[in-house]
């Protein structure tokens, strides 16, 4: 559940970059606009795998509401960062993605 959820938020943060007015709130630097087509693809591509993952690992019987369990976490996570705490937004998906790779790897 972990790595779901993991991976979930990194969706989430790319998702959030990818719109003008989260990524002003949350990066201090400009990001070039070839950068910022491709967030919404690459988010769209994450979440897949992780929709792909949570079915592999749990089965199709419980996996998906492990999923949507997964997201909610993830979504209600970045709400609370976003709203008090932007600016570690990023290094914190950084983090939590390359545990989320390690868990995998390892597990």
């Amino acid at each position: 559940m972990l790595v779901l959820t993991s991976l979930s938020f990194s969706a989430m943060v790319l998702f959030c970059l990818a719109m003008s007015k989260h990524r002003e709130q949350v990066l201090a630097h400009q990001v070039s606009s070839l950068v910022v087509r491709f967030l919404r693809p690459l988010a769209w591509l994450l979440l897949s795998f992780t929709a792909y993952l949570s079915v592999e690992l749990f089965g199709w019987s419980i996996g998906p509401a492990l999923l949507f369990g997964a997201l909610t976490i993830a979504i209600l996570l970045l709400i609370l960062l976003l709203t008090y705490r932007a600016k570690i937004v990023p290094p914190l998906a950084i983090v939590i993605s390359l545990l989320a790779s390690i868990s995998i790897f390892i597990g």
